[in-house]
């Protein structure tokens, strides 16, 4: 079932009546612009101002009181903050079914109990509430423009009738209105624009669900400063996937601020932003770095208008006039991790009969023997597109949009082969004057000047329509709002915690005395051991002294002694519950394999490169439990584990398939023990060419149960 209520919010997406309240004669002031945008689009709705002493307000009918108008389904409220309670309570007599406020003065000023009051007040009459402290939001295929974004003054929304719009929610109604003015200049459709600001009521993830169903939206853009409830926001990016709409978002906020105290290496890496970038990759929304990057990808999307996005595989396909900008491609192209797949033999010779001064290989450079005749550049693609079958095609072509003559040359070749090939995305790379720019647009080529650019532009919908998983359609099991105090296993208990997760570990002992020690290594029977201090106090055993490695059979009993003795020394507070005696282990790559609350997105399970290091390169990724191998192992292609699986010097070959579905084996069941386990951290997680096994481990439990079986 899903969270979101949609249908209520037609009402404050698509009204029919309007009423501004605090409604304004001066255009330029809150209360004022809205209804002067209203006229302007000519909105087909009844538009009711609300003003004490005015008999009209821009020239349209006003009214000294709400309950004096007529029906209004409606309302934008511009008032101070101490006037908004009032007013809402108004709203809710008339019957209103949504609401904006305009004002600020509530949760942004630290006033959380009046927000709530306003809340209480418009759930009780059944309201949906935009704000406070919002921008406004409008829709352009509606003609509904209940905002007082300056953002519209020099860049009215143009609507494209073929559904190629944007539509932009974003917290902050003045990064989001920014985020629309640029793309805006660059020419782009927008069906909606939403400020969302202190989302008493109305979130963004609401609003992403919202334009999923929206025939008019093409891409969906999103701005964040933070996200409450990460099981909302993840409903909205799989109602967007499953509708094949690209999400795209921009986050503020890179700083771990809020992330558990790093008791564990997990604690320290599982920032809320790394956290955030996870779910975002598994639920297949793109987060762009850069606001020129945001707007890039929106426009190769938007411009594509009929290439179906769950066919991309990367495979890309060069054509230059210039060798030094092939090179420049190709290095940023296998950086962005496309292929470029080369030309056969058979190929090559065809081309050197009609094109011999070119190149012919991907990237495919012509040089200058095209300038006599630029229709051969649209044949030399039409050939790359035949050979190499790829899904796009990136062409730079310096200047040549600028030459008439040229242009006249390439044009109709170029449109006749694009149209002939619908599955085929083509984009170039040159300067050209507007008139060439929206012709190339409207038949669906994206115009970049920079190449870089345009390639980060393909890795981005590449990326996108790659990320289909199963995973977005299984069900999810949160853990409580929020973390208990937790107890903290030692090794011993925490290692018995993961045999039930499915994880192996060693055969080993824990021994409470030399003798016992001594032992457990002649029944364990490995020449060589590894003898760690067994204690709930301390985690980090090798900074305390407690760890000694590669310890032969007939010593382990003097080295248990030395190893109490020297953590006695340094912490003699601390708990001893045992040496543990464990066969040195054969080797391998060692990563890291944890699970810990998040507090918005429940149990996520972090992979990366483990060990002793593991902070320092902070190779990692997150998602959200639970999940499939295929999305473990698109974890562990993230990662640099994926290059060491395949064997470095010599070294046995690794089975990703295995490593991935013992990920998602663990990643089930952390998420159904959400209740009970704050967090479970296992470096390293050596891996070798017959499995994983947990060489070290820390579990964090919300209530102590008794694990039995671990003593000698």
């Amino acid at each position: 079932m899903s969270t979101f209520d949609l249908a209520s919010l037609r009402p404050l997406f698509a009204p029919r009546s309007v009423a501004m309240i605090g409604a304004s004669n001066d255009e330029n002031k809150v209360g004022g612009r809205p209804l002067a945008f209203l006229k302007r689009a000519a909105f087909g709705g009844t538009l009711i101002p609300v003003h004490p002493a005015a008999d009209t307000v821009q020239g349209l009918p006003a009214f000294r009181s709400l309950a004096a108008a007529g029906p209004v389904e409606h309302a934008i409220i511009a008032l101070a903050a101490r006037d908004v309670l009032p007013a809402l309570r108004d709203c809710a007599a008339k019957g209103v079914k949504a609401v904006q406020v305009f004002s600020s003065g509530f949760a942004d000023a630290g006033r959380m109990a009046e927000q709530d009051e306003l809340l209480r007040t418009a759930r009780e009459a059944g309201m949906r509430m935009i704000g406070p402290n919002s921008l406004g939001l409008f829709n352009a295929v509606d003609g509904f423009f209940g905002t007082f974004a300056t953002a519209l003054d020099g860049a009215w929304p143009a609507l494209r009738r073929d559904g190629n719009n944007i539509g932009l929610a974003s917290q902050s109604g003045a990064f989001g209105s920014y985020c629309y003015g640029l793309a805006q200049a660059r020419g782009l459709g927008f069906s909606h624009m939403i400020a969302t600001g202190n989302e008493a009521d109305v979130d963004v993830a609401e609003c992403i669900a919202y334009l999923a169903q929206d025939n008019a939206t093409r891409v969906i853009v999103a701005t964040f400063e933070g996200c409450r409830s990460g099981d909302r926001l993840i409903e909205a990016l799989r109602l967007a996937r499953a509708a094949g709409k690209p999400v795209l978002v921009m986050k503020a906020g890179a700083s771990a601020a809020g992330a558990q105290a790093a008791a564990t290496h997990t604690g320290a890496l599982a920032g809320n932003d790394a956290v955030f970038d996870g779910i975002l990759r598994q639920y297949g929304a793109w987060r762009a770095q850069t606001l020129d990057g945001l707007i890039d990808i929106a426009y190769a999307l938007c411009v594509d208008r009929r290439r179906d996005l769950r066919r991309e595989d990367g495979r890309l396909a060069v054509l230059t006039t210039s060798g030094g900008v092939g090179v420049l491609i190709a290095d940023a192209a296998s950086a962005a991790g496309l292929q470029l797949p080369g030309l056969p033999a058979a190929a090559r010779a065809e081309m050197s009969e009609w094109l011999p001064a070119a190149t012919a290989s991907n990237p495919l450079d012509t040089s200058t023997s095209v300038l006599g005749d630029m229709a051969l550049v649209a044949r030399a693609m039409g050939l790359l597109v035949e050979q190499v079958r790829p899904g796009t095609v990136l062409a730079f072509l310096a200047h040549v949009g600028r030459n008439p003559v040229h242009w006249a040359q390439l044009r109709g070749p170029l449109l006749a082969l694009v149209a002939a090939q619908p599955g085929t995305r083509f984009i170039l790379s040159m300067l050209a004057p507007p008139t060439v720019r929206e012709e190339l647009e409207q038949h669906g080529v994206a115009l970049f000047e920079a190449p870089e650019r345009a390639v980060a532009a393909i890795q981005a919908v590449t990326r996108i329509g790659a990320a289909v998983s199963d995973a977005v359609r299984r069900p999810r099991s949160l853990g409580p709002a929020r973390r208990g105090s937790g107890t903290v296993l030692d090794e011993a208990r925490s290692k018995a915690v993961l045999a039930a997760a499915g994880i192996a570990v060693p055969s080993e002992r824990v021994a409470r005395s030399a003798a016992a020690a001594q032992t457990a290594a002649v029944e364990l029977g490995a020449p060589r051991y590894a003898l760690k201090i067994v204690s709930a106090d301390i985690l980090h055993k090798t900074e305390a002294g407690g760890v000694v490695l590669d310890v032969a059979a007939k010593d382990v009993g003097p080295c248990w002694e030395a190893v109490v003795a020297t953590v006695r020394g340094k912490l003699p507070q601390a708990r001893i519950d045992g040496v543990l005696v464990t066969p040195m282990a054969r080797p391998g790559i060692d990563a890291i394999l944890s699970a810990q609350f998040d507090p918005v997105f429940g149990m996520v399970v972090m992979f990366g490169l483990g060990g002793t290091w593991v902070e320092v390169f902070r190779d990692v990724v997150f998602r959200a439990a639970p999940f499939d191998a295929a999305e473990a192992r698109r974890m562990i292609e993230q990662t640099r584990v994926a290059d060491l699986l395949g064997g470095v010097r010599g070294s046995a070959a690794i089975r990703i398939e295995e490593v991935a579905a013992a990920i998602a084996s663990f990643s089930d069941h952390v998420a159904a023990r959400a209740g009970e386990i704050e967090s479970i951290e296992v470096n390293p997680w050596r891996l070798h060419a017959e499995g994983g096994v947990a060489l070290d481990a820390v579990v964090v439990q919300r209530q102590l149960e008794p694990v039995q079986g671990v003593d000698a």
